[in-house]
């Protein structure tokens, strides 16, 4: 409902802070926030609460959705110190919300870090609107009644890369990494690297990772289509996931990476560790930045793949390839390991253009072993929501690249949706079908009977998901 509220609403363009509902930043002293109080109530489009702290999303004066919080009063500074210091005890929600806040090291961005509702935050510098992502706010970035001070953006930066484990400096300003509660952060520290000052972004996750169920029941991609790619991840064939930033290329490629064998052994190469596979033989590998002035070397995407191939695992999932890595991604899958990835790119036609470029210069005897590339996409549907979809999966066949599955606008519809035609279309399903054990005479009764579990599954819990997937290969291969 309160989605539909929004959307009736509408949105607004651009808009000058209001001085009815934000207090003018300085660059030094203090963060900044709204006045302490509640919107109008005829401004208030949706309002909630998160412990004792109240949050409102409001329409301002030029019509523009903002995001204001409350919190309750602050408590006397030298109890908080006794508390912090496990000399005094909080005897209200009040006082244990300050302070959690105090020792969390997010200071004032807390209110925003403990919604659930917000998905990211984004700082561009001091004195500047605090910008969020906000669930009941389709497609839109969300200006927070907040404003860093200098000092305020300078310190969170150091301590958004410390948590991050990826300190910054003056000779080292730009970090980016996962804190310890798995969030992303990307962090530009004072004015060395930044215009406006010290900025970042805080990706936050959901607790539980999306799995191929959630996928479908979203309808980012249909059971036809996950029933394809399950049999080439299983098969271990080489899969290249595109798409734009934020798209859902990670969750995407979690999403299949959970459906590769139990009894297979997994390495993950990460930047950053986004990835959280519910499967009990995976070894996890993160790079590390040199440190200027020390003696830690780096360790790049490149020297781990070369390792992770000695790590006698089935499968080799990279989770973004940019340069060089992608040629020994591509070995590896030669090799008979099966692969995995993602890139940016903006159609599977630009994909292979980008892999042949410098500076990836992949061969194209090497093209031909990309089993399939998937093009996920954040789709701008009617009122401003926005939607994930799967909007192509296409195979390289010799000189062409072959259409298997594309999506359709009208009636918002991945096609085609018989396994007839999915056979008809790709080579590497035949493959696949090859490869791996099936109880089926033939190749479009593998698909349905896949596509008709994958669609009994899709909704549930990713326990009860991953029972089904891991009793699937009880029964075709047997206990292991």
């Amino acid at each position: 409902m309160m989605r539909n509220i929004l959307r009736f609403f509408g949105f607004g363009g651009a808009h000058p802070p209001s001085t009815s509902y934000m207090v003018s930043s300085p660059t030094h002293g203090k963060a900044v926030q709204g006045d302490g109080r509640a919107p109008e109530e005829w401004r208030v489009l949706a309002r909630y609460s998160v412990g004792p702290v109240e949050y409102y999303l409001y329409k301002d004066d030029a019509g523009t959705i903002r995001l204001r919080f409350v919190e309750p009063e602050p408590v006397d500074e030298a109890l908080l110190k006794d508390m912090a210091a496990g000399l005094a005890s909080p005897r209200t929600p009040a006082e244990k919300y300050h302070l959690d806040k105090a020792l969390s090291g997010y200071g004032p961005l807390y209110p925003l870090v403990i919604d659930s509702n917000v998905e990211e935050i984004a700082v561009e510098g001091p004195g500047r609107d605090v910008s969020v992502v906000h669930r009941l706010v389709d497609g839109r970035w969300v200006s927070v009644d907040l404003r860093l001070s200098e000092e305020e953006a300078d310190s969170l930066a150091i301590q958004l890369s410390r948590k991050a484990g990826r300190p910054v400096s003056l000779s080292q300003p730009l970090a980016e990494g996962l804190t310890p509660e798995g969030f992303r952060v990307a962090v530009s520290f004072s004015r060395q690297a930044s215009r406006f000052g010290s900025s970042f972004v805080l990706r936050k996750y959901p607790g539980r990772p999306a799995t191929l169920g959630d996928l479908i029941a979203s309808r980012v991609i249909t059971p036809l289509a996950a029933a394809y790619l399950w049999m080439l991840v299983e098969s271990q064939q080489f899969i290249l996931i595109i798409g734009s930033m934020g798209a859902g290329k990670t969750t995407l490629l979690q999403a299949l990476a959970s459906l590769i064998p139990p009894f297979y052994r997994v390495v993950t190469i990460e930047d950053t560790p986004e990835l959280s596979l519910p499967i009990p033989r995976w070894d996890a590998l993160v790079t590390r930045p040199a440190a200027p002035g020390e003696q830690i070397e780096d360790i790049g995407l490149e020297e781990l793949l070369r390792f992770a191939l000695r790590r006698r695992a089935e499968y080799v999932i990279v989770g973004e390839v940019r340069g060089r890595e992608a040629r020994l991604l591509a070995q590896a899958a030669a090799s008979g390991h099966g692969s995995m990835t993602t890139m940016h790119a903006d159609s599977p036609e630009g994909a292979v253009l980008r892999l042949q470029l410098e500076p990836i210069s992949l061969p194209p005897l090497f093209l031909a072993l990309i089993g399939s590339i998937v093009h996920i996409k954040r789709i701008m549907g009617p009122g401003g929501k926005a939607r994930r979809r799967v909007v192509s999966i296409a195979e390289i066949q010799g000189d062409e690249i072959v259409y298997v599955f594309k999506w359709s606008s009208t009636g918002d519809r991945l096609e085609p949706d018989t396994p007839s035609e999915v056979v008809e279309r790709s080579e590497s399903i035949v493959k696949a079908f090859e490869l791996i054990p099936s109880t089926e005479s033939n190749i479009v009764d593998e698909l349905e009977e896949r596509a008709s579990l994958l669609e009994r599954l899709a909704g549930e819990p990713p326990e009860a998901f991953m029972k089904g997937i891991t009793r699937f290969y009880l029964e075709r291969y047997g206990s292991y």
